[in-house]
């Protein structure tokens, strides 16, 4: 825990409100507004892509002991339970519905839908969490592309709500997990079972989230390398969305973890920090940077003030420096479209788009598409 001592030195104050997207008060790639990324705990510059491996770990304990909370381990088996399945012509694939027994002594069920395509494999595979599953708008989008969806219901793992202990925390009491790390967790547990699978292209996994599910997509990508390609929709604070950074009538960190609204999502540390934004040893540029250096888009709405897209534009052009850094460049993407806040066809195209070119390598004719500079009125 020595980065303990250095974590008031880390965050530095910044206020952004309004503004047309091209604000001189707005960053450029080359202005640090956001906490280092470059400097270990130690002090220590981080000049060499072979030294990076270390100060992720850092990144990732700083998120795990003030934002999310920590995970458990992988569990040791995952039993298939109640498996049927279907042709489903409306789909031109077969849909399977099943519930993953997580652990050997826990046993915690979560219910998953598997969509392939009638298709010859194996398939690259995404995966979205769920409120409930058959959730089924987007799937012939990504069917006729040839890859595979699958949906997990993230409340069988935990409700969402407040001061309700689920049946995952319940599981590995000796774990401080707030509940977007237990969806996160369950994602990963998604990944276990398409692992045991012959019809899955390993390399080529991609986990989406909308909203709080995209808090959860882009946690989940973070913290397993086995995610290829994460897409955040729309996420908001404790998302893509930054903390120091906030466009006008974003969401800020006090609203988002007030006592009885969305609190339970995060670590109780984080309420530390409401209306002191600025010695926050951290933003959401840590994480993104976690995903380096696999692919990253983040699809965002003009329009949805609330999920801060100019916070969102800042966080990753910080992050973006890691992906330089290491040689990819090309593998972070920030798309925005006009409306509000949902998970639209035209984010799944521009999703869609994006997994080709980085699983397939159909580089898009137009790639400056997946960097956008968001350009909002008063």
């Amino acid at each position: 825990m020595r980065w303990l001592f250095c974590l008031s030195l880390l965050g530095i104050p910044v206020g952004i409100q309004g503004g047309d997207g091209q604000d001189p008060e707005l960053a450029s790639p080359g202005e640090k507004v956001l906490p280092e990324l470059f400097v270990s705990v130690d002090g220590e510059r981080i000049v060499e892509p072979t030294s990076w491996s270390e100060r992720r770990l850092e990144l990732r304990e700083i998120l795990e002991f003030v934002e999310y909370g920590r995970m458990p381990p992988r569990p040791d088996r995952i039993v298939i339970s109640g498996h049927r399945s279907l042709f489903r012509p409306d789909l031109d694939g077969r849909e399977e519905r099943l519930t993953l027994l997580i652990g050997s002594q826990t046993r915690i069920p979560m219910r998953i839908a598997v969509y392939t395509p009638d298709r010859p494999g194996p398939h690259a595979f995404l995966i979205r969490e769920e409120h409930a599953l058959g959730h089924e708008e987007e799937i012939p989008s990504i069917m006729s592309r040839g890859y595979a969806f699958v949906e997990f219901a993230r409340e069988d793992l935990d409700p969402d709500e407040a001061d309700v202990v689920g049946p995952a925390q319940a599981a590995y009491p000796d774990h401080d997990w707030a509940t977007l790390a237990v969806w996160a967790w369950g994602a990963m547990r998604v990944v276990d079972y398409l692992e045991s699978r012959s019809d899955v292209v390993e390399a080529q996994i991609g986990i989406a989230g909308h909203s709080r599910g995209g808090k959860m997509a882009l946690l989940a990508g973070a913290f397993d390398p086995r995610f290829s390609l994460v897409i955040a929709n729309g996420s908001g604070a404790g998302g893509a969305g930054s903390f120091k950074v906030a466009g006008d009538q974003a969401e800020t960190l006090e609203l988002i973890t007030r006592p009885g609204r969305f609190g339970h999502w995060f670590h109780p540390r984080l309420r530390t920090y409401a209306g002191r934004e600025s010695q926050l040893p951290f933003d959401q540029h840590f994480l993104k940077a976690l995903v380096a250096p696999r692919a990253l888009l983040c699809t965002e709405a003009l329009e949805d003030r609330w999920a801060n897209p100019l916070g969102n534009y800042q966080t990753h052009v910080a992050a973006r420096e890691v992906f330089e850094f290491l040689g990819v460049g090309e593998r972070i993407g920030l798309h925005f479209r006009e409306g509000g806040h949902a998970f639209t066809n035209d984010d799944w195209e521009a999703a869609l788009d994006f997994a080709d070119w980085h699983w397939r390598g159909l580089r898009p004719d137009d790639p400056k598409r997946f960097w956008q500079r968001p350009a909002l009125e008063d």
